[in-house]
C-alpha cells in the first residue's frame, strides 16, 4: 500500500463513520429512513473494507496500486480500469449511456414561457454525464423557481449528487419556504446525507409575475442582471452548500422590468480556455454582453455559446457548462 493511502487511512475511516451517523440520525428523524438504508449498507461496506489494509488501494488483477485519485473518487475500488475486461468496458459504457438517459430525462422544458418570463437554457456535459444541475420549477401560486449549480468532483459521483440536489429542491419547494429558508433546508439535508468533502455551489432563485426577483448565491458564479446596457452582478450570499449543515443565507432581491435579464451560469464558461491557455474570465463576458445589446433570452444563449467557441478555437469543452437566460416579458 502507498504511503499516500496509508496516511488517508485513518481520516478516511473516522469520515465514514461520522457519515454513518449522520445518515442513522436522519434515518430516524426523517421519512427518508428506507431510502437511507442502501446507503447505510454501502458506508458499513465502506468501513469493513478499509480495515483490510494488505490488499486495500491494490488492484487485485495486476497488483499494482490503483492510485490515490481513483481511491478518492471510490474508495470501494478494487480494480484499476487499465485491468478491466472487454465485457467490462463494454458494460461501463452501456451503464453511462443509461446514467446520461436518466440524467437528461431530469432537466426542465426547454425555452419555457411562464407567469410573464421566459427562459432559455443550454447544458454541456464535457463527458458521458454532468455535474452540473440545472431546473426550472413553476408553482401553482405563480412564481417561477429558477436553480443552477456545479457540483464538486466530475465523473458519475458528481451526477449522483446533481439527481440528489434536484430531488431535495423538488420535495422542498412545495412547502413553500423563502428562498434563503428553501437554500438553508436543502444545505441541511444534502450536508448531512453526502460525504465530505462533496459540496454544491448553487443558485437559487425565485421569479414572481410582477417582477420581482429573489436570488440566494451559495458560493457560485456571480449571476449577472441585465439592464438596458447595466451589468449588475450579484455576489454570492452564503458558502456552498454541503460544508456546513447550519450554515446561513441570505438573498438578493430587485425588480425587474420588461426586456430585463438575469444571466446564470458555471464555471465551465468563465473559466474556459483557448489554446494559449488563456481563461475566458468574467472581463472577456462583460464585454461580450455589452455588444450583445438587448439580444432576448433564446438569441442570448446562442450568441454566447458562438462567443466561446470562437474563442476556445476547439469543438470540445473542457469542463461542463451550463447557461441559463431568464428574461421579463410581462403578460
Amino acid at each position: 500500500m502507498s504511503a499516500a493511502i496509508q496516511t488517508a487511512l485513518p481520516d478516511l475511516r473516522t469520515e465514514l463513520i461520522n457519515w454513518r451517523e449522520r445518515l442513522e440520525a436522519s434515518a430516524r428523524d426523517s421519512a427518508e429512513g428506507v431510502q437511507l438504508d442502501g446507503l447505510l449498507r454501502e458506508v458499513e461496506s465502506a468501513i469493513k473494507r478499509l480495515s483490510e489494509r494488505d490488499t486495500y488501494g491494490i488492484c487485485q488483477v495486476c497488483h499494482d496500486l490503483i492510485g490515490q485519485a481513483a481511491m478518492n473518487a471510490d474508495p470501494l475500488a478494487r480494480n484499476c480500469v487499465s485491468c478491466f475486461t472487454p465485457q467490462q468496458l463494454k458494460e461501463l459504457e452501456q451503464d453511462l449511456d443509461r446514467a446520461w438517459l436518466v440524467q437528461g430525462e431530469l432537466l426542465p422544458k426547454q425555452n419555457l414561457k411562464f407567469n410573464g418570463w421566459e427562459v432559455s437554457y443550454h447544458y454541456e456535459p464535457a463527458g458521458p454525464v454532468s455535474g452540473d444541475y440545472c431546473d426550472l420549477i413553476s408553482t401553482d401560486a405563480g412564481d417561477l423557481y429558477f436553480l443552477i449549480g456545479d457540483v464538486s468532483g466530475k465523473g458519475i459521483a458528481a451526477s449522483l449528487l446533481m439527481s440528489r440536489l434536484h430531488a431535495i429542491f423538488r420535495s422542498l419547494i412545495g412547502a413553500g419556504l423563502g428562498v434563503s429558508e428553501l437554500v438553508e433546508r436543502a444545505n441541511q439535508i444534502f450536508a448531512e446525507t453526502t460525504m465530505r468533502p462533496y459540496y454544491a455551489t448553487l443558485v437559487c432563485g425565485k421569479a414572481a409575475p410582477n417582477g420581482d426577483l429573489e436570488v440566494c448565491n451559495a458560493g457560485h458564479c456571480p449571476p449577472l442582471l441585465l439592464h438596458d446596457d447595466e451589468i449588475m452582478t450579484l455576489p454570492a450570499t452564503g458558502l456552498p452548500i454541503g460544508m456546513f449543515c447550519q450554515e446561513r443565507y441570505s438573498a438578493t432581491k430587485a425588480k425587474l422590468n420588461r426586456g430585463d435579464r438575469l444571466l446564470l451560469y458555471t464555471d465551465g464558461l468563465s473559466e474556459a480556455r483557448d489554446l494559449n491557455d488563456a481563461e475566458y474570465g468574467e472581463s472577456r463576458l462583460h464585454s461580450f454582453l455589452r455588444q450583445a445589446g438587448s439580444y432576448t433570452a433564446a438569441p442570448l444563449v446562442e450568441k454566447m455559446l458562438a462567443d466561446l467557441k470562437e474563442f476556445s478555437l476547439s469543438p470540445r469543452i473542457n469542463d461542463d457548462l451550463t447557461l441559463m437566460a431568464i428574461e421579463m416579458v410581462g403578460h
